[in-house]
């Protein structure tokens, strides 16, 4: 009897060895569900013996064969928590093989008596969705759901006052349709969202509502996943929007931390490694508290039952566990407590669903955590368990994590779209320097920001019949979704009264827009161009009358009066090689760099003729230097040079500028009797719509545009049809305009203050200006202006030139008077001799000087032809062949050789001592 005893109690025993199997495509969360149903049988003191059956991922059809696999091994019951498709094919592969399912996930309809739904129905969510709008007093919401829309009707039967707007969500890859989606709900102003999707698809849509603007302190989100609190939500928690999230358990309570606790344990010791989940709130998802709880349930059970062993399930005959039915009978029929926080009792209804769900409430704070704010139960509906609405702890006046919505409206280089062979959307798709501003400011102040497009580019005027705002000041001050409006917005007074705008980050002034004229056509003496007429005129007195002072300086200086017939060593006469046409050609090879064969000998002519020189020098450099730069430069043919001419021009030239823009409004409001001369002017024609369209008449028409001195000098850097024309008008500047009495202002204006004085929004405009998109097309060459050289310029030259001459004439004078040493007669006193001297270089018709005799004889060139004869009498005494020549005359002689006349004048000049009688 009492080994009969002890073999019932050792067979009860082993029949208490409970066995879980776990069948999951995805192999981290298998053996994270694995570990879960370990640690509930540890808990209670059981041998944890869990199969995970060696699923392929994305092997959804092999799932069923897995399951049966397990049930033949006799596992109790099989855990999984993955995708709606792989439940309805394990609840099929349950129902044959008689095991009982245990799904961590929402359960397909209509499933089989096998299946027992861990998660919530989703009439449990749906109630608790509705009881929550009810007690936040919503009236109108949209409905954003990645499933069936079916659940609407729940959230808002006929018989309830709220409105859903009921959409659905776009594939997860596709962004931008979920963007423009998000996008055309902004423009509805709806500002109630119920999100029902998983996790990672919540926390998409709230990313894009960041983006759009859809994330501001009016706005309010209720999110129906379970696991919202595994993702990353610390970017959505500054924007101030009230974010409501429901979960199945409080992470904090002492139950959850415990089972944590052990839970991580065992998960280091299954896989060798102590493993963490990190992350907010450790980041635990639903699915591994919900394991645990139902492998304790069945572990429980089983204690409770205390079932003999029975045959285990097969799939190929169709024959359940033999418990199987008993099991889930008892599981259903009874009523489990849970921990504290572990969502309150588990029971189940007939058809599987679980009822008597207590949900956790729990909001967004500051940081990304879900703070608890209340319980939700079905016959009880939602108990807060704050004192307050959630208050957002930051100043007013703070724009740190907040999000605003940009107006803008597309000008260039201020606002453009990006060229991509990408599909671009949201802020990606736009450029410019009020862009790269923006993104500047967010990164120094932290906020978020999205771009919303100005489609008709107006920027808005004041309309007095209807006594407001048109355009982009007009959207501004309305739409509570627009905080700020940023392009080429000039700040003046009048909008000053309706907005507020921020300290000015560019300044400027109103400019002339105005056709590049065509090149003037090179003139005839376009080499004349370096010096003026008066230049011209006293180069060529300076030229004429350096000439004569250096014939007459030569006949003065008696070296230069030498020997022509070297064969004669006393010869009745001398010649002066500076006759006049020779100084005229002397002069004129100085100054034409080509030189000559005439060569001065004395003090008096080198001293006039380095003077020559030098100022030849001079001349010749200058006008060098500024004849290539004026016959390339291009004449000016410009009409008009600035505002007067243009109002009061007679050539047809009309002007204009943007229909109410601030340039228009400039000239409309002037005092200034020449601009409000050219306002009543603009007033009759039709002024065109936009800069670009201002710009294309310039092109095509005579026409003047009136613009802001930024944008004519973008356009000049890649336009080299137009030009600037005169300078500033006025002087003003452009901001970011803002809702009057805007709390952000000081903290825009004190960014806007750093970035100028750091120097960036230098370098930004000289980025977009000169350098991006085509800056720099029409830039000329950076050469120094020529201008045309006057006679100032040259003064101190002609003195220079003076100067010499007199000093040539001085030197001259004295070397006359030492020749006038030399008596030509015995009763000749030295001032006869100097005065004969004298009127000898005065007589310009002698070129002859006689060395013998009077200075002045009657007849000079029976003197000349005297010598001739006496040279040709030597040559024939020496039997040259030559000798027998024809007596030459003065003429011939003149006619001899240059070199070898230059050459005999250098030798008579190194030998002049010994030649020169006394």
């Amino acid at each position: 009897m009492f080994a009969a005893a002890v073999v019932c109690w050792l067979g009860a025993v082993a029949a208490l060895q409970v066995q879980i199997g776990v069948v999951e495509q995805q192999p981290m969360l298998a053996q994270q569900l694995a570990v879960s149903a370990e640690t509930a049988l540890l808990e209670l003191r059981d041998e944890p013996r869990v199969k995970v059956a060696p699923v392929e991922p994305e092997e959804p059809l092999a799932l069923a064969a897995h399951l049966c696999a397990l049930a033949e091994e006799g596992v109790a019951a099989v855990l999984t928590g993955g995708t709606a498709r792989s439940a309805r094919l394990l609840a099929a592969a349950a129902a044959r093989a008689g095991v009982p399912l245990l799904l961590a996930d929402s359960a397909p309809k209509n499933h089989t008596w096998e299946v027992l739904a861990l998660y919530p129905d989703n009439r449990v969510l749906a109630q608790a969705c509705a009881d929550l709008c009810k007690e936040k007093g919503w009236k109108r919401a949209v409905f954003l759901h990645a499933g069936e829309a079916e659940v609407a009707a729940l959230i808002a039967p006929d018989a309830e006052p709220l409105a859903l707007v009921v959409r659905h969500l776009p594939p997860p890859d596709d962004a931008a349709l979920l963007r423009n989606l998000m996008l055309v709900l902004k423009k509805l102003s709806v500002t109630n969202f119920i999100v029902w999707c998983d996790a990672e698809c919540s926390l998409r849509v709230l990313d894009v509502a960041q983006r759009v603007g859809l994330l501001s302190d009016r706005h309010s989100y209720i999110m129906l996943s379970l696991d919202l609190h595994t993702q990353p939500l610390a970017d959505y928690s500054h924007g101030g929007a009230n974010i409501t999230a429901l979960r199945l358990f409080e992470p904090q309570s002492k139950d959850v931390q415990h089972m944590m606790t052990l839970w991580e344990r065992q998960y280091g010791a299954r896989l060798g490694d102590e493993a963490s989940l990190a992350g907010p709130e450790r980041s635990v998802p639903t699915a591994l508290p919900l394991a645990y709880q139902a492998s304790s349930l069945v572990a429980k059970a089983l204690r409770a039952l205390n079932l003999p062993p029975g045959a285990p399930a097969s799939c190929q005959v169709g024959l359940g566990a033999f418990h199987a039915d008993t099991l889930l009978n008892y599981l259903r029929s009874e009523e489990w407590t849970s921990g504290s926080g572990m969502g309150g009792e588990l029971s189940w209804e007939v058809d599987g669903w679980r009822h008597e769900v207590q949900l956790q409430v729990a909001e967004l704070a500051r940081g990304g955590w879900l703070e608890p704010a209340g319980l939700w139960a079905p016959r009880v509906g939602v108990t807060w368990q704050r004192p307050d609405e959630p208050r957002n702890s930051m100043p007013d006046y703070s724009m740190t994590n907040r999000t605003f919505t940009f107006l803008i409206a597309r000008i260039k280089p201020y606002i453009m779209r990006q060229e991509s062979t990408l599909r671009l959307a949201g802020n990606a798709q736009y450029e410019g320097f009020c862009i790269e501003l923006i993104e500047k400011l967010a990164a120094m102040l932290k906020f978020n920001y999205t771009f919303v497009e100005q489609e008709d580019g107006e920027y808005g005027i004041y309309n007095n019949t209807l006594g407001k705002w048109t355009g982009m000041l007009g959207r501004l001050i309305e739409d509570k979704d627009i905080d700020f409006a940023i392009t080429d917005l000039t700040i003046t007074s009048e909008r000053e009264k309706a907005v507020d705008f921020t300290t000015p980050f560019m300044n400027l002034g109103i400019s002339i827009l105005f056709g590049t004229p065509e090149p003037a056509p090179p003139k005839l003496f376009a080499f004349m161009l370096p010096f003026s007429n008066a230049v011209w005129i006293c180069l060529g007195f300076a030229y004429l009358g350096t000439s004569l002072v250096l014939y007459v300086v030569g006949r003065l200086c008696h070296e230069e009066w030498q020997n022509p017939y070297p064969c004669i060593e006393d010869p009745p006469a001398l010649e002066n090689q500076f006759t006049l046409a020779n100084a005229l050609w002397f002069n004129l090879g100085a100054v034409l760099l080509q030189g000559s064969e005439i060569a001065p000998v004395a003090y008096g002519t080198r001293a006039v003729a380095s003077v020559w020189w030098l100022f030849a020098l001079v001349i010749t450099s200058s006008y060098t230097a500024n004849l290539a730069t004026l016959l390339a430069s291009k004449s000016s043919t410009d009409l008009i040079h600035n505002v007067e001419e243009l109002a009061n021009n007679n050539l047809g030239i009309k002007y204009g500028a943007k229909k109410g823009g601030s340039t228009y409004n400039f000239f409309k409001n002037s005092q200034n009797p020449t601009y409000h001369k050219m306002y009543e002017q603009m007033s009759k024609e039709p002024m065109p719509l936009s800069n670009e369209i201002g710009i294309k008449k310039v092109e095509n028409e005579k026409y003047a545009f009136l613009m802001e001195s930024t944008s004519i000098e973008y356009e000049t850097e890649r336009n080299c049809k137009v030009q600037k024309v005169g300078g500033l008008l006025d002087r003003k500047g452009y901001g970011i305009a803002m809702k009057k009495d805007s709390s952000y202002r000081q903290e825009l204006n004190l960014a806007l203050l750093n970035l100028q004085e750091a120097g960036v929004l230098r370098e930004m405009m000289h980025t977009w200006w000169m350098e991006k998109n085509g800056g720099g097309a029409c830039k000329e060459d950076e050469t120094r202006e020529n201008q045309e050289l006057r006679i100032k310029n040259f003064l101190g030259l002609f003195v220079v030139l003076v100067v010499g001459c007199v000093l040539g004439v001085l030197v001259s004078c004295c070397d006359l008077a030492w020749a006038a040493r030399r008596q030509r007669g015995p009763s000749e006193s030295f001032w006869q001799r100097f005065w004969t001297e004298l009127r000898f270089v005065f007589r310009f018709e002698q070129s002859v000087k006689p060395l013998q005799g009077p200075l002045i004889p009657d007849s000079p060139v029976s003197q000349q032809s005297e010598g001739a004869e006496e040279c040709r009498t030597e040559r024939e005494e020496t039997g040259s062949e030559r000798a027998r020549a024809a007596p030459r005359t003065s003429s011939a002689a003149r006619r001899r050789s240059s070199m070898h006349a230059a050459s005999l004048r250098i030798a008579r000049h190194t030998t002049r001592d010994s030649t020169t009688p006394h």
